[in-house]
């Protein structure tokens, strides 16, 4: 019994916060589709959380069906005259005589339904962090130099360990992030590096040598000088933000985490990822428990993260994604004309296909990391 009981503590554990975080994320992303359908005036017949088998559910005095479902894995808005929960269009639909399909609004009042639901996730990460940085401030890593390799060009340049770099071309620099960020976007540039060593400022210029990569990234190869900075617990610093101070830190992570997700994507779709670089459910559920144990900002932080890149994947152009209706948007504008429903059922068929792919792919990447933990491939 106690061992049951030791069980059932330990799932709950992993539970809570996993649906914590998959609740509010879709749940602010489906608002934001809600939401603006509402002020175009276009009637929503339900609003779910989650899917398959209805929970909960009741009504509001606009009639719009709202439930809670058992599978906490997303959710979804279905508007009048939808054929499906996936938005595409019903051209046979029967509809209230007083229903506003959203088929029948103008295309620039679709798109920005249809934005709406990404946007808000990029709203909710750039609270969150900005509430983090504001609330706790953030930690950063002193970019002190622990080791110059030799023969590289740290050392060509008279860079000695100890050395705190304090800016380049002129630039402010606090963070370790920062430096990394500027050496590996500037291959075989020429770069103006000012250092404190010993309380003295010395300006030395550095060009960082070119690691060249595979495949279509070969165009933009990485910079790299040499140097190591160790994540000692004297080398963090606490930086602290005013309110405003603190949106604008909320508004470049945000800025930056979507990059380096669009980056993320964009190696696995031409082979240069690692599947193990994919998150399936059980390692979301696994970060988000490590997470809330750490506490309420490390929570809020991750939550932020998953919200970003749940944002940027719903905005690629996969027919039944936002991205998908976008695009068909786009081409309906440049045609002038509606795309036939026969071509876009059968491309909401191939997206449906490639979504269900997406999802295999993250449970067989938790698979294989769940299955090198326990020594089984």
């Amino acid at each position: 019994m106690e061992m049951m009981l030791t069980y059932i503590q330990s799932a709950v554990g992993y539970l809570l916060p996993f649906l914590t975080l998959t609740i509010v994320i879709v749940f602010v992303h489906e608002m934001g589709h809600f939401l603006t359908a509402r002020y175009f005036g276009v009637s929503v017949d339900a609003f779910s959380i989650g899917f398959g088998p209805e929970l909960v559910h009741w009504h509001d005095r606009y009639n719009t069906r709202w439930q809670i479902a058992l599978i906490p894995l997303g959710g979804y808005v279905k508007f009048a005259g939808d054929t499906d929960v996936s938005s595409m269009p019903d051209h046979n639909a029967v509809v209230d005589s007083d229903a506003v399909t959203l088929n029948s609004r103008p295309l620039s009042q679709r798109a920005w339904i249809v934005a709406a639901g990404p946007l808000a996730n990029f709203i909710l990460t750039i609270f969150l962090l900005a509430g983090i940085a504001y609330c706790v401030g953030t930690d950063y890593l002193v970019p002190r130099i622990e080791t110059v390799v030799a023969d590289q060009p740290a050392d060509k340049a008279g860079m000695k360990p100890g050395d705190v770099i304090v800016s380049i071309d002129d630039t402010s620099v606090i963070d370790f992030a920062e430096v990394q960020s500027i050496i590996s976007s500037n291959a075989g540039r020429s770069l103006n590096m000012v250092v404190d060593r010993d309380g003295r400022e010395i300006r030395l210029m550095v060009t960082p040598s070119s690691i060249q990569r595979s495949g279509l990234l070969s165009a933009f190869p990485l910079g790299r000088i040499g140097i190591t900075v160790l994540p000692k617990a004297e080398n963090f610093k606490k930086q602290e933000y005013g309110p405003f101070d603190a949106v604008g830190y909320g508004l470049f992570k945000t800025y930056d985490l979507a990059v380096s997700n669009i980056q993320g994507i964009f190696t696995l779709l031409i082979g240069s990822g690692s599947i193990k670089d994919v998150a399936g459910p059980v390692t979301i559920a696994e970060i988000s428990k490590k997470t809330a144990d750490a506490g309420l900002s490390s929570f809020a932080f991750w939550v932020a993260g998953i919200s970003l890149a749940i944002g940027v994947v719903n905005l690629l152009p996969i027919p039944i994604l936002d991205g998908g209706h976008l695009l068909f948007y786009a081409i309906e504008g440049l045609l002038k004309r509606p795309i036939e429903p026969a071509t876009m059922t059968i491309c909401y068929r191939i997206g449906m296909v490639a979504v269900l792919g997406l999802m295999c792919l993250g449970l067989f990447s938790d698979g294989l990391r769940w299955g090198k933990i326990l020594n089984i491939f």
